[in-house]
């Protein structure tokens, strides 16, 4: 499967954009910055009837930061970056919008509240991958960055080198392109309005990125069920070798007998013993190798107990063949079906979607067949379980779990060594008291619910009982971490949230599991 061809914006048509964003956006504030889908961000300008969004992607091949007209919902939580964001441009003026150095680069000069020092947000948009970068001062240093590497936060941000393939503009290809106005592009009816560039490139471009990001996730699946199956054709290979050994078990059972039937001529640390065949015609001279640390009688039953093995094995190796031909059929069906590029419009497509399904399935799967690494995957899922069966468990509203320590040691096995990233860490401010986790699978989102009972059950583990209210801290687990000489449960977290605990009638009853009630008064 290949990715559609990368057309990318060229320095003419960024020149053009950026012209009619300085009509639109200059002197205007930076408001809220959101999360769009694929990665993408949203930056919202000015306000009321002057009101614009900005979509600023850093895909390959389809980079850019132009006007969008009809953004969808933000999500329910900001990721780091946009909080990174917000910190650092939300409110601040734009002063200028241009193209520096006239190459494939677009950038806003911008002026805090209350700061006489500017910060330069620059979108870069050549190379594989764009980048995006926050400036300070004169001397550009680098407050954020994302996207391409080579630089890092704190570095002294240099005006780009661009290569001469990115220079020439529209393929990468280092082919020369003559310099052209972007609006005789534009049919004449659509050519009025404003931002006319904008509004007539932004559908194309998306589509665009919507049919690589669509090419990105069959192709990643893809690789994955490849891989998946190199490791099932090895285990095949490895099987039928097995199997061909097996089936010589009455090779051995015969050299058994042969050695059994002569064990008065063998001595420990001969190599090899050459004695009559009575199973072939005229009994001709054998030679049978023996192992020189091994007294006559081990020799005699090693041959025993490899024929043995291998009768018994015989059934066995067979069933794990006929398994993995069965995997490695499914999974060779599974990727001759992956959907076409020209039969489905986008992600949500009913086909891809049910296809991406069953690639996951597999992929999950893998490993499970019996003798395959499935088995210690089992085990090791089975130690997690038995991990969590020690702390106290609890059950929101929502019916998500919720876990708390009940001494110093228990409270550093579940913050540091129990909890996921995307588990929620909580402990009351200022006091000792348990560390509680709740459980959020990976893609989800706690509701407000499950966080307010999980604060509560913070609170009441430290000893509070009200009425006054109590202020618990809670962040995400991943930002939780224990510094080499910290005593027994303490931790330091980072970007702490606070949640105010109100007394509740009928205490922790509600969150215990069925059964039990409430000791802790």
């Amino acid at each position: 499967m290949n990715f559609p061809a990368a057309r990318g914006l060229r320095k003419e048509e960024i020149a053009r954009l950026v012209v009619e964003l300085e009509e639109l956006i200059s002197g205007q504030r930076v408001g809220k910055i959101f999360d769009g889908p694929g990665g993408n961000l949203r930056i919202v300008i000015g306000s009321g009837s002057r009101r614009h969004h900005l979509l600023v992607s850093l895909h390959p091949g389809t980079s850019r930061m132009m006007l969008w007209e009809t953004p969808p919902a933000a999500p329910p939580r900001p990721s780091d970056l946009v909080e990174k964001m917000r910190d650092l441009i939300s409110g601040a003026r734009i002063d200028k919008v241009d193209q520096p150095g006239k190459d494939r680069v677009m950038r806003l000069t911008l002026y805090p509240r209350g700061s006489q020092k500017s910060r330069e947000l620059i979108v870069e948009l050549f190379g594989r991958q764009g980048r995006l970068l926050i400036t300070e001062g004169r001397n550009r240093r680098i407050l954020l960055v994302t996207g391409r590497a080579g630089v890092a936060r704190g570095d002294l941000y240099l005006p780009p080198q661009i290569p001469k393939a990115a220079q020439s503009g529209s393929d990468g290809t280092g082919s020369a392109t003559l310099p052209f106005d972007p609006i005789q592009v534009i049919p004449v009816e659509d050519r009025e309005g404003e931002a006319p560039l904008h509004r007539w490139l932004a559908p194309r471009l998306e589509k665009q990125e919507q049919a690589r990001l669509l090419v990105g996730l069959l192709h990643g699946h893809e690789q994955k069920l490849r891989r998946i199956r190199k490791t099932y054709a090895r285990r095949l290979q490895k099987l039928e070798t097995d199997l061909d050994v097996s089936h010589n078990w009455e090779q051995w059972q015969r050299k058994g007998e042969l050695l059994k039937g002569n064990l008065s001529v063998l001595k420990r640390g001969m190599a090899s013993v050459e004695v009559p065949d009575w199973y072939q015609e005229g009994t001709p001279l054998v030679e049978i190798a023996l192992e020189t640390d091994r007294t006559p009688q081990e020799n005699v039953e090693r041959c025993f107990r490899r024929a043995r093995k291998g009768k018994r094995s015989i059934g066995i190796l067979t069933r794990r063949k006929s398994d993995t031909v069965d995997v490695l059929e499914t999974i060779d069906q599974t990727i001759a079906a992956v959907p076409e590029l020209e039969d489905v419009s986008s992600s949500s497509d009913e086909r891809v979607q049910q296809w991406c399904q069953k690639a996951q399935e597999l992929t999950r799967l893998h490993g499970k067949v019996r003798g395959g690494v499935g088995l210690k995957q089992g085990s090791a899922a089975k130690g997690k379980k038995e991990a969590v069966a020690r702390f106290r468990t609890f059950r929101s509203r929502e019916g998500l779990t919720i876990l708390a320590g009940r001494n110093a040691r228990e409270n550093d096995e579940l913050s540091i060594r129990t909890a996921r990233g995307n588990d929620l860490f909580f402990h009351v401010a200022g006091r000792p008291g348990a560390h509680v986790i709740l459980r959020v699978e990976r893609g989800k989102v706690a509701a407000p619910e499950s966080i307010d009972d999980a604060a509560f059950v913070a609170a009441r583990l430290s000893g509070w009982r009200g009425p006054e209210t109590l202020i618990v801290h809670w962040t995400e687990a991943k930002n939780v971490r224990k510094p080499k000489g910290l005593p027994p449960g303490k931790v330091l977290i980072d970007r702490h949230r606070e949640h105010l605990v109100m007394t509740r009638e009928d205490g922790m009853n509600a969150l215990l599991p069925p059964g039990e009630k409430d000791s802790s008064d």
